[in-house]
């Protein structure tokens, strides 16, 4: 997670102080591509959207069953997503 703008160094050895150096260097967003931060940032709102939707809980008690009670999830949540997704038809096609 990236330090807030008013961030203060710490120790020197310290990877928050390494981070911050690192941004003031590059610049945010390239720091951000260099560690990878917004595919993390991605898995996280991936993770709290599952959640929201349905629960923090299982309902299954066997391990065999708790996986197929979550790869239906996922595939529900896959469905939900593809049909909230807008249509895209360029321009040149209405147009003509």
């Amino acid at each position: 997670m990236p330090p807030r703008e008013n961030a203060v160094p710490w120790e020197a050895d310290h990877p928050r102080t390494q981070a911050l150096a690192a941004i003031t260097e590059q610049g945010l967003s390239t720091w951000k591509q260099a560690v990878g931060y917004h595919r993390r940032s991605l898995a996280e709102h991936g993770i709290y959207r599952f959640k929201q939707r349905f629960g923090e809980r299982l309902a299954s008690r066997l391990f065999e069953t708790q996986v197929t009670e979550v790869h239906v999830r996922v595939a529900a949540l896959n469905v939900m997503t593809y049909l909230g997704m807008p249509v895209s038809v360029p321009c040149r096609a209405i147009l003509s």
